[in-house]
This record gives C-alpha cells, sequence and structure tokens, in this order.
C-alpha cells in the first residue's frame, strides 16, 4: 500500500501498531480499555498529531475524490507519549476510565466551564478528565481534559467553547 492509499484528504489512517500505541497512552493515563468487539473504528491522524475517530463506513465513500481536512470525532492530541483528550474525548473516553479522573464541585465546575484553571491538590498525573457528578439531579457531566501543573489544573477549553454566564 503505498502513502496515498493510507490517506483520507491531509489525514493519515494509523496503522495497527500506531493504534495500538494510543490504546496503551489511553489505558495508562485513563485506565480506558478499548473493547474491539462492541467498537471498532479507523483511527486518523493529521500533522499536528491530532486524533480522529471515525466509523469504518468511512471505507464506502468516494474520500479518494474528496478534499477531507478533519472528518470524525475529534479524539484527543499525541504529546510525545501522552494524550490530551478533547471535550468529546473525555465524553468519549471518562464513562469507562479507571485513573486520572477528578470530580468537581459545583463551584469548580462552574468556574471551569468559564475557563479558569482550578486550584488541586497534586494529581501525580499530567492530563486528567474533570467530571461533574450532580446527585440530586443523577447526572454525570464530563467536562474536559486539563493538565496538572504547580497546584493546578490549567484549562484547555478552547475560547470559543468557554461560557461567560452560567445560569444555575
Amino acid at each position: 500500500m503505498n502513502q496515498q492509499q493510507n490517506m483520507i484528504g491531509s489525514l493519515k489512517i494509523l496503522n495497527s501498531r500506531e493504534i495500538k500505541h494510543i490504546l496503551e497512552r489511553l489505558e495508562e493515563q485513563y485506565g480506558y480499555i478499548y473493547d474491539k468487539t462492541t467498537q471498532d473504528y479507523v483511527f486518523l491522524m493529521n500533522k499536528d498529531n491530532r486524533i480522529y475517530l471515525m466509523s469504518r463506513t468511512i471505507e464506502l465513500l468516494p474520500y479518494e475524490e474528496m478534499k477531507i481536512d478533519s472528518i470524525g470525532m475529534y479524539l484527543g492530541e499525541l504529546y510525545k507519549e501522552s494524550i490530551r483528550l478533547s471535550v468529546e474525548g473525555c465524553q468519549f473516553i471518562g464513562p469507562d476510565a479507571t485513573k486520572s479522573v477528578i470530580d468537581l464541585t459545583k463551584e469548580e465546575m462552574i468556574e471551569w466551564i468559564k475557563g479558569a484553571d482550578i486550584e488541586h491538590d497534586d494529581t501525580g498525573r499530567d492530563f486528567v478528565i474533570l467530571r461533574y457528578k450532580d446527585e440530586k439531579a443523577e447526572y454525570i457531566d464530563y467536562l474536559g481534559a486539563g493538565k496538572f501543573k504547580d497546584g493546578k489544573i490549567m484549562n484547555y477549553v478552547s475560547k470559543s467553547r468557554r461560557l461567560v454566564v452560567v445560569n444555575n
């Protein structure tokens, strides 16, 4: 298979060795186990190491004839030996994550979605998933990923997704 056949637009289709590396990072960082019997995705990566997941039905499209810069769900970004999950990546991985999940209070959750960094004790991990559990309404929100540094969890939510006003 030549390089052109291994691409969808500007996205590289990852091979089994590259996928294994990503899945090992997800398991090591977040305790997430990918179950190929229930989940079977094409893993793609752009030149900036952003990882995308796409249903295997992409194989049915004539993508060779299309100009594609991104497709599927943006899972996160590969940083050296870590993965910083996107908001959607946290929502996808979070319910099955057994490590590096930080529960926020309501006040912390509001500050986070406004774009603030959160003061927190050392997590011992670089990237963490932030979660808010509303005990009264019995729901859980996965808010995104942050990086622990110097007693704070650094907010990586893009400015366009931050809320200015939060109704309680």
